[in-house]
């Protein structure tokens, strides 16, 4: 008797815990147990946000010159949006270095894409140190002549694989 009993009441909750499974309580169960660790939001990265503009515009000149082009770094007053002149054989391009933690604003990308129609230059590198949203990046590749766009992550890159000193 006490065997029929103990039998009926597994039977009873092998049910009901296969009823709270199917219903989807034991996932939420489980989700709430489980601790997740915090997740970041991720920001530019801190490579040349500390070091002054002169600074950063002579480092980007740097990683052009390894890279074969003539570079040179414009004045910082009456530079019309061109922080550094670049040319390699009959190829003239501009750049334009800017120094963010988070995004770069698109007004800041289409003000230089006006700076390259207007100085007839072949293309363009936007530098910073921050990050581009998908939708400047995708307003970017739009535009003819092109507007090359570098964040911070791939500056940092770029500098490494050119044995160029990091800014600490």
């Amino acid at each position: 008797m006490l065997g029929d009993v103990f039998a009926a009441l597994i039977i009873a909750l092998v049910s009901a815990l296969g009823a709270w499974h199917a219903r989807g309580w034991y996932a939420r169960w489980r989700r709430r147990l489980r601790r997740r660790p915090r997740r970041r939001r991720p920001r530019g990265l801190p490579v040349g946000t500390h070091i002054s503009p002169a600074q950063f515009e002579e480092l980007v000149a740097e990683l052009f010159r390894a890279w074969g082009w003539h570079a040179q770094v414009t004045g910082r007053s009456g530079d019309r949006g061109v922080d550094i002149r670049l040319c390699r054989r009959d190829t003239r391009a501009l750049v334009q270095c800017k120094r963010y933690r988070d995004l770069v604003p698109p007004s800041e990308v289409r003000a230089f894409y006006g700076t390259l129609v207007r100085e007839q230059a072949d293309f363009g590198f936007f530098v910073t140190t921050g990050r581009f949203s998908a939708n400047t990046r995708r307003e970017a590749a739009q535009f003819r002549p092109p507007v090359i766009l570098v964040d911070g992550r791939t500056l940092r890159h770029y500098l490494y694989m050119n044995d160029l000193p990091l800014p600490k």
